[in-house]
């Protein structure tokens, strides 16, 4: 029995950019290679990424429907994690209708800045306490280091008594 699967790529942008034809024939290939058939495959743009995958800053993001054997997600999944281009991918169960969907109009720009909180002018932010909301409290036994202006550091005690 087929079952329908949406798939979200993460892919090399410059891959992406420059040989776009051969990046949608090896993913589609890496889907029907098991027995499934690839529905709809859509560019949805380039955005920066929260943290570095694979040492690339930036990736494409293409979205992928397609039907087939349960059997098939594994070792599409197997295939997937090897590939060059593809950096990450999501494949989740599709319930109901299989049509492409549009990317958001502003999918390039959204969520890529942080409004960060006035600064107090002491170079702290509103959003953190001087403790950052929590007493560290007493770690047990002195402090690796003397303290500016406090007592110093007592002696270790001899090789062989403790």
């Amino acid at each position: 029995m087929s079952d329908n699967y949406e798939v979200m790529f993460i892919v090399k942008p410059a891959e992406a950019s420059k040989e776009w034809t051969r990046v949608t024939e090896e993913l589609e290939k890496t889907v029907t290679r098991y027995g499934a058939q690839m529905v709809s495959l859509k560019k949805w743009g380039e955005r920066k990424l929260t943290f570095p995958i694979r040492k690339e800053q930036r990736g494409t993001y293409v979205l992928g429907y397609f039907t087939g054997p349960n059997e098939a997600v594994t070792k599409i999944r197997d295939d997937l994690h090897l590939s060059e281009i593809v950096l990450r991918f999501l494949i989740l169960g599709h319930e109901g209708k299989v049509d492409a969907q549009e990317a958001p109009k502003n999918f390039e720009t959204v969520g890529t800045a942080r409004e960060l909180p006035p600064d107090d002018g002491g170079g702290r932010r509103y959003d953190r306490g001087y403790d950052r909301g929590f007493d560290r409290g007493d770690r047990g036994g002195p402090p690796p280091f003397p303290r500016p202006g406090g007592p110093p550091r007592p002696p270790a005690p001899p090789p062989g008594k403790t």
